[in-house]
């Protein structure tokens, strides 16, 4: 399945590793895949908030929801993803070296931590510089408005978010 249109990277994921997959080599697909599983988390995955999604952590559900989520975003608004270079969103403040946030083209973004064990939680005063204009996080359904973005607003309910411009 190709997904480069969405972001930067290795952009595919191994039939299989939907669920945290925490095999020290290269998932090889020779492994059985509990196929049942994965259907049946993701009709229950359909129906949760992020904050009950959050809660089943153990079960995987995080991972294969962004998958989920990405992928829908990609039916519901092809036009995002076909085309646009990435670019870096700004990040200010203390805990600026824990985020990475890019843009695709103009209407289309991505907010993902990094280092989690050194940010403990706390975003503080971290920002980004979003353009002006009304945003949607996609994850959680909320919205913010361009400009200085906090981060804790943004990630206070999942600490991912696929966000466009309304």
């Amino acid at each position: 399945m190709d997904t480069t249109w969405w972001t930067p990277g290795v952009s595919d994921f191994y039939q299989g590793t939907e669920l945290w997959d925490l095999s020290l080599v290269d998932p090889d697909n020779r492994r059985p895949v509990d196929f049942d599983l994965r259907r049946r988390l993701l009709s229950e995955l359909r129906e949760l908030s992020p904050e009950e999604i959050m809660a089943r952590m153990d079960d995987g559900l995080p991972k294969l929801w962004v998958i989920y989520k990405a992928l829908e975003l990609g039916k519901q608004l092809p036009e995002i993803f076909g085309s646009g270079d990435y670019r870096p969103l700004n990040v200010l403040g203390q805990k600026a070296g824990h985020v990475v946030a890019f843009l695709r083209g103009e209407k289309f973004g991505a907010v993902v931590p990094r280092l989690l064990l050194t940010l403990n939680g706390e975003w503080q005063d971290t920002w980004l510089e979003m353009p002006k204009g009304q945003w949607h996080n996609h994850l959680t359904g909320d919205r913010f408005k361009g400009g200085k973005a906090m981060l804790r607003d943004i990630l206070a309910r999942f600490p991912v978010a696929l966000i466009s411009k309304e």
